[in-house]
Order: structure tokens, then C-alpha cells, then sequence
């Protein structure tokens, strides 16, 4: 009884931890997926490509935006 308490331990714990995991994969994929299609639809403005691609914050591209005003 006592390997079995065991067994069902180590069971409980291992699908805790992928649930877990799995989630948190879940999570980072539906942002990223978001944020690329924020981008896509000009709705968030950026500078770079790739790996250094960074967000502008709105007071960096509005003042310079000539067709906003």
C-alpha cells in the first residue's frame, strides 16, 4: 500500500507540472500571437526588424508622425 501511496504521488505531481507547463506555453503563444497582429494593423508602431525589433512608446511616434496631424 504503502509504494502505491507513492506511485500516486509521484503521479499527481507530474500532471500538476505539465498542466502547469503547458499553460504557461499556452499563455506566451496567445501574446505573441497578439502582439503580431497589433503590429500587422498599425496599431503598435516599431522600429528594427527581428531580433532587435522594439515597441515605440506613443510620444516617440506621434511627434513624428507627419500624417497624424
Amino acid at each position: 500500500m504503502e509504494y502505491f501511496g507513492w506511485l500516486l504521488l509521484a503521479y499527481v505531481v507530474g500532471t500538476v507540472f505539465g498542466l502547469y507547463t503547458g499553460w504557461k506555453s499556452s499563455v506566451n503563444d496567445v501574446t505573441e500571437k497578439v502582439i503580431d497582429s497589433l503590429i500587422e494593423q498599425n496599431y503598435l508602431k516599431t522600429r528594427g526588424h527581428g531580433e532587435n525589433l522594439e515597441i515605440l512608446k506613443y510620444t516617440e511616434w506621434c511627434n513624428n508622425d507627419q500624417s497624424t496631424r
